[in-house]
């Protein structure tokens, strides 16, 4: 959620508004979904830590649960195919004029 938020926060107005309204909606109902973490320290232990950090170990130590994953990492985008995750590359939708 975090992520999401980070693209949100990226778009303009009134669009940022719109889907923050949108997002909190969804939030105050999240007790309703299973929400999984992985811990820094885990992260770090991961064997692709020192090629895509911190953030994106997680998403994919995470994502090996086939998840599907939303990102605007270009880096991170190319290689979950590799590992059989499913990807949308958030900057190949961002151009669409959501209204």
């Amino acid at each position: 959620m975090t992520e999401f938020s980070n693209f949100v926060d990226k778009l303009v107005e009134p669009e940022r508004s719109q889907c923050f309204a949108i997002f909190a909606l969804f939030v105050q109902n999240v007790d309703m979904l299973d929400e999984y973490y992985v811990k820094s320290l885990d992260a770090v232990n991961t064997e692709k830590f020192l090629k895509f950090g911190l953030t994106d170990s997680g998403i994919l130590t995470l994502s090996k649960r086939k998840y599907l994953v939303l990102t605007d990492d270009f880096k991170l985008a190319n290689y979950l195919p590799s590992v059989e995750v499913d990807v949308i590359n958030f900057n190949n939708i961002r151009v669409f004029n959501w209204k």
